[in-house]
């Protein structure tokens, strides 16, 4: 969820006083270490350690509470009920996912529902900045950058193996909104798209995207239980590159396990070529990771292309969701035209030979081959200006101020000191409004591991 920070004392205390309810065989019940991480935009997370005494022996052990958005939601029909009901009945198959344990209804606790499940160990790459750019998938090996890849596919194929009908999961399906899964899906996609858009006339591209859906639909080979979000910001990573976590069920669905896969090649595409950074070195493409697919599953591709379409088209939705809650919070966007002229919309309009919404994506850019200067402006006590030069690829740091550098960071210096420490995350920076970019956003986020070091 993108909203601004809450009261994280307060809602350590009633955390606190709900889980001596819920466990009262527990004694001196304490928690210590909340945080509150940014990886996700659609929920509430804390993280803390919860301590207790029970049977004579002293137990601390990791959970999460999860909440459903309070202001500034991105999805428009959103249920956490059906979140903890999808993890609670994939407990005892093969799907890495954290054991749950209490779902709460009562929104005069926490102003919103929520459920409290474990916290799991490991990295997740990030999307912003893009993982081909920053963090554990840029920092790791080509062979190791292939494991986690290949496991995050073995994973995304454990999830459509499942039996759902037998795991009870078939809560997902509303007959009453669509003969087929595929028909309930497009009829979500264009209630979600009505709620988002202020005027139509104002998304032509993703319009007639959802009408090409429609007017090409087919009759699916197979229905398994779908992700919905199947990319690598949402999977946690063990010290060996496995999946131990697959995480955020907010958009689960009953539909064509293709989906998943369209949407898992698309993410890739969105934090590589996308943002015009090179993929990395180690990382399969797409014409191996569709036959690895195939034989994981033992099932043929046969609708990639639709799709994709329609993973290009969920995106693009809340995409623009996410674009309109930054601008009611103030954050700037870098363009005037982002809302109809993105990623997603140019991957659509050259999807399906639609005229482009605005000038090209940008072209991927290799800092090997370019001079990047970007200025940092740190505000309050111990602040002060510097910048960074990239210059083909070797990066050295300045002091004072750069004429026309290609981009400019203003950020207190107590909160990059934070950031830095990795208490708060450059995502829940920027959308907090600690932290703002002006310029060319691309090339700042090829220099995230630089600028790490330099900083």
């Amino acid at each position: 969820m993108i909203s601004r920070q809450p009261d994280q004392v307060g809602v350590q205390s009633k955390i606190l006083g709900w889980l001596q309810e819920k466990m009262p065989q527990a004694r001196n019940l304490s928690i210590s270490n909340m945080e509150r991480p940014g990886t996700g935009l659609s929920n509430d997370i804390f993280v803390f350690d919860l301590s207790w005494e029970e049977g004579g022996q002293q137990r601390t052990e990791g959970r999460v509470v999860r909440c459903a958005p309070i202001s500034y939601p991105i999805y428009a029909e959103f249920d956490l009920r059906n979140q903890f009901h999808v993890l609670d009945r994939l407990q005892g198959t093969d799907v890495p996912s954290p054991r749950v344990y209490w779902y709460e209804e009562d929104e005069n606790l926490l102003g919103a529902p929520f459920f409290l499940m474990d916290k799991l160990e490991g990295v997740i790459p990030p999307d912003f900045p893009p993982y081909h750019s920053f963090g554990p998938y840029y920092d790791a090996t080509p062979d190791r950058r292939a494991r986690m890849w290949w496991s995050s596919l073995e994973t995304m194929a454990k999830v459509h193996k499942v039996d759902w009908k037998r795991r009870g999961i078939s809560i997902l399906g509303d007959p009453g909104r669509g003969a087929s899964p595929l028909d309930q899906q497009l009829g979500y996609q264009e209630r979600y798209l009505d709620w988002v858009e202020e005027d139509p006339q104002r998304q032509p591209i993703l319009r007639v995207a959802l009408d090409w859906l429609r007017e090409n639909r087919y009759t699916l080979p197979r229905v398994t239980l779908c992700w919905g979000d199947c990319r690598m910001g949402n999977m946690m990573y063990g010290p060996d590159g496995q999946v131990v976590g697959a995480l955020d069920w907010d958009i689960t669905f009953l539909g064509d396990p293709e989906g998943d896969l369209a949407l898992f090649l698309f993410s890739d595409w969105m934090t590589s070529e996308a943002y015009g950074v090179p993929r990395l070195e180690g990382s399969p493409g797409r014409k191996e990771t569709v036959q690895r697919y195939q034989e994981l599953t033992g099932w043929t591709v046969q609708n990639l292309f639709y799709q994709e379409v329609l993973a290009v088209l969920r995106v693009g939705i809340v995409t623009l969701k996410v674009q309109k809650n930054l601008k009611a919070l103030g954050v700037p966007l870098g363009g005037e035209d982002m809302e109809i002229n993105n990623a997603c919309t140019q991957r659509l309009a050259s999807l399906l030979g639609l005229p482009a919404p605005g000038a090209p994506q940008r072209q991927t850019t290799r800092l090997e081959e370019v001079t990047v200067t970007v200025q940092f402006h740190l505000t309050g006590p111990g602040g002060g200006d510097w910048y960074v030069v990239s210059e083909r690829g070797e990066a050295t740091r300045h002091e004072g101020i750069v004429p026309d550098p290609d981009c400019t960071l203003t950020v207190s210096a107590e909160d990059w000191a934070a950031i830095q420490r990795g208490e708060i995350s450059r995502m829940n920076a920027w959308t907090l409004g600690k932290l703002t970019i002006d310029g060319d956003m691309t090339l700042l986020l090829q220099l995230e591991d630089v600028i790490s070091k330099l900083g």
